[in-house]
């Protein structure tokens, strides 16, 4: 009895991933270096910054947000899996795609500026470092203790609800705008040239939110590692939004492009997402 119960408990024991690659620790280790260095000049050398104040005053909220949530999730996702803590990888490929996203908006969001070749690095790293560590996965393994105890449901709900809504907002913006042959109405005053945050949704985060939904429905093993890290991100990116508003709003008052009423709504937004990533990292009842 005794050598059959010793037996469950290290069948039961989260298994260590032999991750990485070193190459992908290396590149994310390095990823989070040229992040904090690149948020924190962008907080501290304002006028390095081009374009309408409400512009800058959200890619600073995106900089804040960056170097305090997202650069330690990152580093502490990659100690804890090296440690052996399988479900701290949704972490690790939450934060570097949350950076590799946030990058893109810093680089063609907003004007031209002194912290060009910081962002590139940071894009580049990100993109780098995100497909060295999703390459060398040993997937199946991981989704054995990766949400293996999730409302399965409930969670996809959840995601393809977010799909939905924010495909929602983005065609109401978009569709008019395709079919005006004048400005579009939703740029106004924020200095781009384009919808960059649209085109980021409609042709990659809203994608792979409806297919991690799908596959993780079907319990195949990449959904649960997708869901989770589309969860985190999720986290991450309501939380930014809030910060990015309240920010851009304190920066121009009378611009339309930020609003601090939107911040306390992507607060209870970021605490529904929580709750969401916490339901699908409970851990399944102990064998005795």
């Amino acid at each position: 009895m005794a050598t059959s119960a010793a037996g469950t408990r290290l069948r039961t024991r989260p298994v260590p991933i032999p991750l990485a690659p070193r190459i992908a620790a290396g590149l994310s280790g390095a990823l989070a270096l040229v992040s904090a260095t690149g948020c924190l000049l962008m907080l501290l050398f304002r006028d390095a910054f081009r374009g309408p104040a409400v512009s800058i005053g959200s890619a600073q909220g995106t900089a804040l947000v960056l170097l305090v949530v997202t650069v330690p999730v990152l580093v502490v996702s990659i100690v804890l899996v090296e440690r052996g803590v399988t479900g701290a990888l949704i972490g690790w490929l939450g934060a570097i795609g949350s950076i590799a996203y946030q990058s893109v908006l810093f680089l063609f969001a907003t004007p031209f500026n002194t912290f060009f070749f910081l962002n590139v690095a940071m894009l580049g790293l990100s993109v780098y470092a995100l497909v060295a560590l999703a390459g060398t996965l040993p997937v199946a393994q991981a989704a054995r203790h990766v949400g293996a105890h999730a409302p399965v449901r409930l969670i996809a709900g959840y995601l393809l609800v977010n799909a939905a809504l924010y495909l929602l907002l983005w065609l109401s913006a978009t569709v008019p705008a395709v079919l005006d042959p004048g400005p579009p109405a939703f740029l106004e005053g924020s200095g781009m040239l384009t919808g960059v945050v649209q085109v980021l949704d409609l042709a990659f985060t809203l994608p792979l939110m409806t297919l991690a939904a799908y596959q993780l429905l079907l319990r195949r093993p990449w959904g649960h590692l997708l869901a989770g890290a589309l969860l985190v991100m999720l986290a991450i990116e309501t939380t930014s939004i809030g910060v990015d508003q309240w920010l851009g709003h304190a920066a121009d008052p009378a611009s339309p492009v930020a609003s601090a009423t939107l911040t306390p709504v992507f607060g209870i937004l970021t605490l529904v997402g929580l709750v969401a990533l916490g339901l699908f990292l409970r851990p399944g009842p102990r064998s005795r």
